[in-house]
C-alpha cells in the first residue's frame, strides 16, 4: 500500500528522474506511515540498498579511522631533538667538506 502511494505521489508529481538506485524529484507529495503528508521539492531519494551500503561504508572508514589515531600517537620531543640534531650535524660535515 505504501509502495502504491508512493508511486502514485511520484507520478501526479510532474518530471522525475531515475538512474540505478538514486530518484531525482523535482515536486511530490508524500505521504509518511503515520498518515501525515509532506512536501519535497528538488531532492533526490536513495534506494533501501544503496542507504544500507552507505550506511556500511561509513561504519567502515570510521573504524579504520579509529584505529589510524590509535597507532598514530604521538613524536616523543627526544626523537624529534636527535633527528634535528643528526640533521644539523650532517649539515655541519657536507659544509666542511664542500671548502
Amino acid at each position: 500500500m505504501r509502495l502504491s502511494v508512493l508511486v502514485l505521489a511520484l507520478v501526479l508529481a510532474g518530471p522525475v528522474r531515475a538512474e540505478g538506485v538514486v530518484l531525482g524529484v523535482a515536486r511530490a507529495t508524500v505521504t509518511l506511515q503515520d498518515g501525515r503528508t509532506v512536501e519535497v521539492s528538488e531532492g533526490c531519494w536513495l534506494s533501501t540498498q544503496r542507504c544500507v551500503d552507505t550506511a556500511r561504508e561509513v561504519r567502515r572508514l570510521q573504524a579504520e579511522n579509529d584505529a589510524l589515531r590509535q597507532h598514530a600517537g604521538d613524536v616523543p620531543l627526544v626523537k624529534v631533538l636527535v633527528a634535528l640534531a643528526l640533521g644539523v650535524g650532517l649539515g655541519f660535515t657536507v659544509a666542511q667538506l664542500a671548502r
